[in-house]
């Protein structure tokens, strides 16, 4: 990549490139003017600016970025096969909203899919392309989150921090580990009865490996992740728990204020399903930095699961699928969340407006 070609990258692209190497044999420049002038209008900047330095292609086998030229080639999959062409209901934060048939103002552009459930489109607001926000769609749920930034702003932040990620698409590495693969490479790979995406279990073995070696864990740090069932306002996030004498205690931040004593719904569940839910945690509050710091204490009257509040600790550690989540109730976070015109969201009734959560991992 010259120089030259960076300074007039969309900057969400030039941080992206930094965390995920673009394809070492360079990509051909679309036809912009050609496509743009069959789809009736203009593509957001940062999404060019990313064709033209990746191409078509996948990371980490999770998310696949769609091309925007109609091609019937095998591997490729296209904006054209992503939009939808009928009117649709989701759920969003905001309640049920209707999206229209493309190319409809309000209605759903394709550029992306997962494995997972979930499809990757931009909303179609205003005149001008740079401004349409990412909406991830939930078919199997039928919800719709959005965004209030572009396709590359999105890619970045799933290869950040996992406390940042807007989206919990497990299998996606993140920096430095993650991978971008060209499509026509990734249909060659699976034509030929290779895995591309081997080097992910490759990884996730590994860190299982270096787990196991650990010995003996009592304190597990964060980070832990934002919950999409809950309207981001307020943020909270599990900061880290473990053992502290004969207590399960958690630590976790959250940033708006609410009253005192706090209590606390604390939820484990085990790779086989439902494990332990506790309500009514005692919680200590302390205020640093503009957070409030909650201390969550589960003495082992609370735990009747058959383990030791150690060996629960080692199993998370050491094992997939184990999650923790923890919930606060207060006025205050309704009144956070109302001041963000949120009112009732997705999967929530008005008894749900009050409640924050944070999950791990």
């Amino acid at each position: 990549m010259t120089a030259e070609k960076e300074d007039h990258m969309h900057p969400a692209v030039q941080r992206l490139a930094q965390m995920l190497p673009p394809p070492s044999a360079g990509v051909d420049t679309l036809p912009w003017d050609d496509i743009e002038a069959r789809w009736g209008t203009a593509f957001p900047r940062d999404y060019r600016d990313f064709m033209n330095v990746y191409g078509a292609g996948g990371i980490d086998g999770i998310i696949a970025v769609a091309t925007p030229e109609n091609r019937d080639e095998p591997g490729y999959l296209t904006v054209r096969l992503m939009t939808p062409t009928v009117a649709s209901e989701h759920w969003t934060f905001y309640g049920k909203r209707h999206f229209p048939a493309w190319p409809a103002p309000g209605s759903l552009l394709g550029w992306g899919v997962t494995p997972v459930g979930y499809d990757l489109m931009w909303r179609v607001s205003g005149g001008d392309p740079d401004d349409w926000p990412v909406v991830l769609v939930g078919y199997r749920e039928g919800a719709a989150y959005e965004y209030p930034f572009g396709m590359a702003e999105f890619l970045a932040r799933m290869l950040g921090d996992p406390a940042d990620r807007p989206a919990d698409l497990p299998g996606v590495l993140g920096h430095p580990h993650s991978r971008f693969m060209p499509a026509r490479e990734e249909y060659a790979a699976l034509a030929a009865g290779q895995d591309p995406t081997e080097y992910v279990d490759r990884f996730l073995a590994q860190r299982e490996r270096e787990r196991a070696e650990q010995g003996p864990v009592t304190w597990i740090s964060g980070p832990g992740r934002p919950t999409y069932d809950l309207p981001p306002t307020p943020r909270m996030t599990i900061e880290g728990f473990g053992v502290d004498d004969d207590a399960l205690r958690i630590t976790a931040t959250l940033d708006v204020e609410i009253g005192e004593p706090v209590r606390a719904r604390v939820s484990i569940e085990s790779p086989h399903g439902g494990f332990l839910d506790r309500r009514g945690a005692a919680a200590t509050v302390e205020r640093v930095n503009g957070l409030l710091v909650l201390d969550i204490r589960l003495p082992e009257e609370m735990n009747d699961t058959g383990m030791t509040w150690p060996e629960i600790v080692n199993a998370m550690n050491r094992e997939r699928d184990w999650t923790l989540d923890v919930w606060v109730q207060d006025p205050a976070i309704g009144r956070a969340r109302a001041r963000d015109g949120i009112v009732v969201g997705h999967n929530m009734q008005e008894s749900a407006v009050d409640i924050a959560m944070a999950m791990w991992p």
